[in-house]
């Protein structure tokens, strides 16, 4: 991810140093992978309410079970989505017991079969695993795989437990949602030891195993960052990086470019550094020659003291003549788009008209053309420029 950020930087300041140039396109995320996020993120907690029937091994379900084996109980569980598509849980269930018909009244029998469990289970989210990972998802199907210990209340030992189940859950904002699960969990001993079923179980044989078919239904809050950033294909941060690089060795192309015309031009100034119009009486007199005035790379301020002082003849020559002053700007035509660069131009011819206005030209003697790109004179750094006359 961090070679990623800096490759997109590159080619972010290769695109602003140069807007004329180069367009990188925006690289694609990846469905089926996602950047490593700190241990801290996607952390969740449950909690919920549940029915539980408890069945012996050997017992007829539908005659000694249901609903004899029945009871409700409370849940409570932390997790941790690792990737998309794996996460654990740890989580603590606690049984009133089963409900018994004790003088006309159904009550929990706390002593004879209420029992707690402690899981750890392992999360598989289909969802995600099948369908790619979608941080606006809001229904995940996620099997789990269970292991813990059941400590039973009635009979006063523990004993471990297996077991599996789905959990569903649907989301409803960025830290709300609710889940539902189905678990079947077996543990090695039988529980509720003076409960009836438990006595069928005796006469049937079975002395051995415990099964607990349960169903879970509460809400789930997110804890800090719930979501995962998507990275980019392989192919895609290949190209990317090959595009920054390529307008890293264009934009280095363009100011060594520039560095040589501004050599050749601070060479042709301090030649004519010391050269003087001819002047009639106390006028200077300009010809109708085309003086330039040269602009830097996507930009059209003047800057450059040498054509602040060309401009200030010029505007001289203008009111003293009565003559009008023709401006063309234009822009090089090997860099940029149509468009750009006929707005470019036409912010160059304007921005010479400006100076001459504040140097004391009326504007209704001032006509602005814009060429766009051009290719007129060489090297086409040179085509940067606006043309300023005199009519």
């Amino acid at each position: 991810m961090k070679k990623f950020l800096i490759a997109l930087a590159f080619a972010t300041v290769g695109t602003v140093a140069n807007a004329q140039t180069t367009t990188i396109e925006a690289p694609t995320l990846s469905k089926y992978s996602v950047a490593t996020n700190s241990f801290w993120s996607n952390w969740y907690i449950q909690a919920g309410v549940d029915m539980s029937l408890a069945s012996p091994h050997g017992v007829n379900f539908m005659d000694d079970v249901f609903p004899n084996g029945k009871s409700f109980g409370v849940d409570l569980a932390l997790g941790k989505q690792f990737t998309p598509g794996l996460g654990l849980r740890l989580k603590l269930n606690w049984e009133n017991g089963q409900i018994e018909n004790k003088h006309n009244t159904w009550t929990p029998s706390y002593d004879d079969s209420g029992y707690a469990g402690l899981y750890g289970d392992v999360m598989f989210n289909l969802s995600n695993m099948l369908c790619g990972y979608s941080a606006t998802r809001t229904w995940n199907f996620i099997p789990f795989m269970r292991g813990g210990v059941i400590r039973n209340f009635g009979m006063n030992y523990y004993a471990p437990a297996v077991g599996a189940g789905i959990e569903n859950t649907w989301r409803f904002g960025q830290h709300f949602g609710i889940y539902l699960d189905a678990a079947y969990t077996f543990t090695t001993h039988v529980f509720a030891k003076n409960t009836p079923y438990y006595r069928t179980a005796r006469r049937q044989g079975a002395e051995f195993g415990h099964g607990i078919v349960s169903v879970d239904l509460g809400i789930q809050f997110y804890l800090g960052k719930a979501t995962f950033d998507q990275a980019v294909r392989l192919e895609d941060y290949n190209a990317l990086a090959a595009a920054s690089e390529a307008a890293l060795a264009r934009l280095r192309a363009e100011l060594d470019a520039e560095k040589r015309l501004n050599a050749d031009l601070q060479a042709q100034l301090a030649k004519w550094k010391n050269h003087k119009c001819p002047e009639v009486g106390n006028t200077t007199v300009i010809g109708n020659a085309p003086a330039s005035i040269f602009f830097n790379l996507n930009s059209s301020k003047i800057n450059n003291k040498k054509d602040l002082i060309n401009l200030e003849a010029i505007a001289t020559a203008a009111k003293n003549s009565g003559a009008k002053v023709i401006i063309t700007g234009s822009a090089d035509s090997k860099t940029g788009s149509a468009s750009i660069n006929q707005k470019l131009a036409e912010a160059r011819a304007n921005a010479v008209a400006n100076e001459l206005v504040n140097l004391g030209v009326s504007r209704d003697k001032i006509e602005t053309k814009a060429l766009g790109g051009v290719a007129d004179v060489t090297p086409y750094p040179l085509n940067r420029r606006a043309v300023v006359e005199l009519k």
